[in-house]
């Protein structure tokens, strides 16, 4: 089995975001926009496609060893013995080409035990058949190692792909995403919109977080290295910046998912004007370092009391408004950086509708408008207070 980075195992320390498990979408699509293909086709056909690169794994959504390889043969064992299995989904591409929706997993298998491709695309050797439960004859063998009759079970095992047909708009095809999601390792919404934004918007996102990056080592030293890689929570920060920097809070409408999803279609193509998002986000996360240190985006109404996970909306609001904030104001912040810890952390606990809008049902529109308004007003008289 592949060896797990020890990084994707730990716990993020991010602060839980609750409350907003029944909060209402109140921008409904249009049904009759849904356009889905049912396609029968056989797992020998779906290899062909995913050899010939006409179906996409994409590259962020690879999450290796979320099946162990005990799951993995027995999912092939059931291909073996011409159980049926769950439907498999796919987005068509501009390209036509297909990318993944629901089966990643069952499409990640196929790929390692066949075509000898690892999860997280560098490893070529092809896995091992283990703990079978009834082909037992069949354990500690490789795909190539298998006599004819049994391959030709598995390629012969009818499917069903339900295809999201090209031209599906982006919150319809992120809608269907999400009611569909119902695999054994359920996606993410951030894993929901790598899929949806393949190409230049989820390649921008990944470099403001790589660690290869200058902005991305920014953006891990800045959170202390809390936010990890593992099921993207990494790029679900960063994207939540990017909608909040692209459009106006005062716009925002539940849910969160949505806005976010949103503000990803925004991300722009040209090369300069994602530049100067990258600068910004830079002063923005420089700022805060130079504000707050090791406690950047925590909460803190006590400063003897020890340090909190990370808060994402607290994320949101700084990383977003600081982003936008004029050099002048800039610098009365870091003169006075000493008051200004002192006051925000006043702030955070007298302001009762900023406490809350960051602690409990932060997704909704109350909520969302009043942490941003409420920043804002503390900032802008702190600054005024300071200039005068």
């Amino acid at each position: 089995m592949i060896d797990d980075n020890k990084e994707t195992l730990e716990e993020s320390d991010i602060e839980p975001e609750i409350g907003n498990e029944n909060i209402k979408i109140e921008v409904p699509f249009n049904p009759e926009d849904i356009n889905i293909k049912i396609i029968p086709r056989n797992i020998g056909q779906l290899v062909e496609l995913l050899e010939d690169n006409q179906i996409l794994i994409p590259k962020y959504q690879r999450l290796p060893n979320l099946w162990s390889e005990t799951k993995k043969s027995r999912f092939i064992e059931s291909l073996m013995l011409g159980l049926p299995i769950p439907l498999f989904y796919f987005d068509e591409g501009e390209s036509k080409k297909w990318y993944v929706v629901d089966g990643l997993q069952r499409m990640s298998t196929l790929e390692h035990f066949i075509l000898g491709i690892g999860s997280i695309g560098k490893n070529k050797e092809k896995f091992r058949l283990k703990n079978l439960e009834y082909l037992t004859a069949y354990n500690e063998k490789m795909w190539d190692e298998l006599p004819k009759f049994i391959k030709r079970s598995i390629n012969t095992n009818q499917i069903t792909i339900n295809l999201i047909g090209k031209g599906t708009p982006d919150e319809v095809k992120y809608t269907i995403f999400s009611r569909i999601n119902q695999g054994d390792v359920p996606l993410k919404p951030q894993e929901i919109r790598t899929a949806l934004f393949q190409g230049y918007r989820v390649d921008f996102l990944e470099r403001l977080v790589s660690k290869e990056s200058e902005i991305g080592q920014l953006f891990h030293k800045v959170t202390d290295n809390s936010i990890k890689y593992n099921r993207q929570e990494d790029l679900d920060f960063i994207s939540r910046f990017v909608a909040f920097y692209l459009q106006d809070f005062n716009y925002y409408e539940p849910d969160m998912d949505r806005f976010v999803t949103t503000g990803t279609k925004l991300i722009p193509e040209s090369p300069n004007e994602q530049e100067r998002i990258v600068e910004d986000l830079k002063r923005s996360l420089d700022l805060t370092w130079n504000l707050f240190g090791e406690d950047s985006f925590r909460k803190r109404v006590n400063l003897d009391a020890g340090r909190k996970p990370i808060n994402k909306s607290i994320f949101e609001v700084l990383s977003s408004v600081f982003a936008k904030i004029e050099k002048s104001s800039a610098d009365i912040l870091e003169l006075y950086k000493d008051d200004f810890r002192i006051n925000f952390i006043e702030f955070q606990k007298s302001n009762l509708k900023f406490w809350n809008a960051v602690t409990t049902g932060t997704a909704t529109k109350e909520r969302v408008i009043n942490r941003h308004q409420e920043f804002k007003v503390f900032l802008n008289n702190f600054i005024d207070g300071k200039s005068t």
